[in-house]
């Protein structure tokens, strides 16, 4: 089992979940999701899990791994997972609860105890056949994660940057309200002064997530009055590929040539070919990139040199917008 090419893959309501599970149930969760091929229907087998296996990767002791296991299993199989959904035809939202599991046994052998089980048919669509609206974390870095908030906050976080895109060197911020995270993650009722949700729970979540996974995260808090009521998180992906600005490129030299020759349009023809890979190349790193407004004029250029009048004027009612916004 290598652990780097393993995932847990979870839709997005199911991941925005309410819950409360012990770390040993987090484990234990996270052991059995990571078994899952989500884009395969449910599967006819059981899924097994394996003491050795729970030992290894969460470097727990040798003695008590079986005991952990079949503990994790029968309590969190007394534990629902509630979602809220909300019902097309009167607008209200659904609060609805889901079971984890719908089969649960151990094995008990010297040599191959295992907890064996099936998802649950409810939660199954939260996990199986997911085309959209879905999140994807690696196991790697929730196995080393050591609080049941600390893979829920990491979930959050991770889900941000499949919606909004992942690129180097670019923070993703969210912003998660601080009753939203103490409900999702059953912790209603506590950590309800923020200097306690601060040094007690946020800050050590932040510092766990930073050393141990692929992320880099701030954060700081979101005042309406004097009260802290949300979080504002920004974090860098560690993990992206290094991704410098392109640079613009040299175009060829003008020849001399007569205007409106054969030798003048083959030259207007690279200029622009090259150009316009540079440009794609700029949005692909920032969308918000731009060539520049001279640069443009010289593309409008080209484009009437070859008679494209079409792209002539969308080159130029570009430039024309942007010199606007720049006035303004």
């Amino acid at each position: 089992m290598e652990l780097n090419k393993l995932t847990v893959v979870q839709g997005n309501d199911l991941l925005e979940g309410a819950y409360s599970v012990t770390l040993d149930e987090m484990r234990l969760l996270n052991l059995a999701l990571a078994q899952i091929d989500s884009r395969k229907p449910q599967p006819d087998t059981l899924y097994r899990l394996f003491p050795q296996d729970y030992q290894r990767i969460y470097g727990v002791n040798p003695t008590s791994s079986h005991r952990q296991l079949r503990e994790a299993a029968e309590s969190l199989m007394k534990k629902p997972v509630t979602i809220y959904k909300p019902d097309v035809k009167t607008g209200k939202v659904r609060t609805v609860q889901l079971s984890w599991f719908s089969r649960l046994e151990y094995v008990s052998s010297d040599d191959h105890s295992a907890v064996v089980l099936r998802f649950g048919q409810d939660v199954a669509p939260y996990l199986y056949e997911l085309k959209e609206s879905f999140t994807k974390l690696n196991f790697a870095n929730i196995a080393k994660l050591d609080t049941p908030f600390s893979v829920r906050l990491y979930g959050w976080l991770i889900k941000a940057k499949n919606l909004y895109g992942r690129r180097s060197g670019k923070a993703i911020e969210v912003t998660l309200d601080l009753n939203w995270m103490r409900e999702k993650a059953g912790l209603a009722g506590k950590y309800e002064d923020y200097r306690d949700f601060r040094q007690k729970l946020l800050e050590p979540t932040i510092n766990r997530i930073n050393a141990n996974t692929d992320i880099s995260v701030v954060w700081e808090p979101v005042k309406q009055g004097r009260t802290v009521v949300s979080i504002k998180f920004a974090y860098v992906d560690e993990s992206a590929p290094e991704a410098s600005k392109p640079l613009r490129p040299r175009l060829p030299r003008r020849p001399r040539a007569v205007a409106g020759s054969a030798l003048e349009g083959e030259w207007a023809r690279r200029c622009i070919a090259i150009f316009e890979e540079y440009r794609d190349k700029l949005s692909a790193y920032d969308v918000e990139e731009k060539a520049t407004l001279p640069d443009l004029r010289k593309l409008s250029g080209w484009y009437k040199m070859i008679g494209e009048k079409n792209k002539q004027k969308e080159i130029l009612s570009e430039v024309s917008s942007r010199s606007k916004k720049v006035a303004a």
